[in-house]
């Protein structure tokens, strides 16, 4: 009986050991999860910005150069999401809080921020994507054949969209959004928007190379790729940071998915028929056609978004559409109309 006892306090006391060791290494994974936590969420968006930027970078050169995948199917499209997912994930779980103002992922007026967005996005691609090549046609060289050309396998435009699509997910939320914000946390608003533009015009000088560029027109080919692109990255950031008052990206995600996907994809005219954007003209006319395009396209559009903020153009709508009572009406058409004013000067 004695041993009896004996052995159930041992067993007991076995039993009760057990739990505390248990409850000891809950509480050190426990403590050390939190101290990850911890060290994530206070880590300053520089040392942030510059491994999401080095990752992104070296998955790129790794598709492009290294697996060649621009040349198949497929694109570079893991050098798109799975950084993009990285991303988004790291601020998911670390710095939930900063999605919104860090990323530029917010709810802030999503569906007007898609209209203008596709908007702009066609226009866009009418007024530079396409439209050079057709007032060339119509107004200087009337023999000018204007044949519309689908640069990839038809079956596949659903999966480039989707492609383009991830694309500007990831190049606007690492660019204008970690990357610009990093920016002003020593820079004013149009410095760190210049340089977030210039970073996304070096981020596309491998494309010339990669397309067979070789000698001089390499050169050339990156130089007025790095330039172009870092136009529009100006372009991206004014209205990320004027537009929407730095509150969403889904508008400049929306116009660089819509001119990705049309100069990507069609091509009009005879001329080269290559993926990408039209750097290599054969003809010097349809050259500066198109860059006169551009400038008559691109100048008032960039005026617009230094000009007006997006809850304006929102007040706007709803005046002309009669969603808003007389005294918010009158209010809204005195701000407009001022700024209509200012804007045409």
């Amino acid at each position: 009986m004695l041993k009896l006892k004996e052995t159930d306090h041992i067993a007991a006391q076995n039993r009760i050991e057990a739990r505390y060791m248990v409850t000891t290494q809950i509480q050190e994974k426990t403590e050390l999860e939190h101290n990850d936590v911890s060290n994530w969420t206070s880590t300053g968006l520089i040392k942030i910005a510059g491994i999401m930027l080095t990752i992104s970078v070296i998955w790129r050169i790794l598709d492009q150069f290294v697996l060649g995948l621009g040349s198949t199917w497929m694109n570079i499209f893991p050098s798109k999401l799975f950084p993009f997912l990285i991303l988004l994930g790291f601020f998911w779980k670390y710095r939930p809080t900063e999605i919104g103002p860090v990323l530029g992922l917010s709810r802030d007026k999503i569906k007007s921020h898609l209209i203008v967005g596709i908007l702009i996005g066609i226009i866009f691609a009418i007024g530079i994507d396409i439209g050079g090549t057709i007032v060339f046609a119509l107004l200087i060289d009337p023999t000018y054949p204007l044949q519309l050309h689908i640069v990839v396998n038809e079956g596949l435009l659903g999966y480039m969209f989707i492609f383009f699509l991830t694309n500007a997910f990831l190049e606007e939320t690492l660019f204008r959004g970690l990357l610009q914000n990093t920016f002003k946390i020593r820079y004013s608003v149009n410095t760190s928007i210049m340089i977030s533009a210039v970073l996304f015009g070096v981020w596309h000088a491998g494309w010339p190379i990669v397309n067979g560029f070789t000698g001089a027109d390499a050169i050339n080919g990156v130089a007025s790729m790095v330039f172009f692109t870092m136009i529009l990255g100006i372009f991206f950031g004014v209205y990320y940071e004027r537009f929407s008052s730095s509150r969403s990206l889904l508008g400049p995600i929306a116009i660089h998915t819509i001119v990705n996907f049309v100069n990507e994809c069609f091509k009009v005219g005879p001329e080269p028929v290559i993926q990408g954007p039209d750097m290599v003209f054969a003809n010097n006319g349809l050259m500066a056609t198109t860059l006169l395009m551009f400038t008559v396209t691109f100048i008032p559009l960039m005026l617009f978004l230094w000009k007006f903020k997006i809850e304006q153009v929102i007040g706007f709508w709803q005046r002309i559409t009669g969603n808003r009572n007389d005294e918010e009406q009158n209010d809204s058409t005195n701000e407009i109309g001022e700024k209509v004013k200012d804007y045409v000067v």
